[in-house]
């Protein structure tokens, strides 16, 4: 059974913003340094704050299956199928026959196929989801 990665954002619930921010501090004093205002040794900071910024995003391009969400939206992929979601857009969903339907305000819905998915992580998808768009 293939699992599915959950990461909420945001800077209370995710580590990841930490690394964010603190790469753009780098950058920051990196830049700086390099320019002259202050010691040449801290230029390199600059290159490091590449690594710390690039590194959160490069996660998901490894997991298989994932969804990221804060309260107004996320990306879920599941079975190679990929989509970014805006919850003020969503109407209702519904997992039945191991498939998740996302039915939209407009009247367009979205399908994702949950075969071979852990049941632990479908009940966990329902229970955000549940949280997350409001009827």
């Amino acid at each position: 059974m293939k699992r599915i990665h959950f990461t909420e954002l945001g800077f209370k619930k995710n580590f990841d913003t930490f690394i964010m921010i603190l790469g753009v501090i780098c950058l920051i004093i990196g830049l700086v340094a390099v320019f002259g205002f202050l010691n040449s040794r801290l230029a390199g900071l600059a290159g490091f704050s590449a690594v710390l910024t690039t590194f959160p995003q490069m996660r998901t391009y490894f997991y298989k299956n994932y969804f990221l969400w804060n309260k107004r939206g996320g990306q879920i992929k599941v079975n190679s199928k990929s989509k970014r979601l805006i919850f003020k857009e969503i109407a209702s969903f519904q997992l039945e026959n191991n498939n998740l339907i996302l039915l939209k305000k407009n009247n367009s819905h979205l399908d994702f196929q949950l075969n071979d998915i852990n049941q632990d992580d479908i009940k966990k998808l329902e229970q955000i989801l549940e949280t997350l768009i409001k009827n």
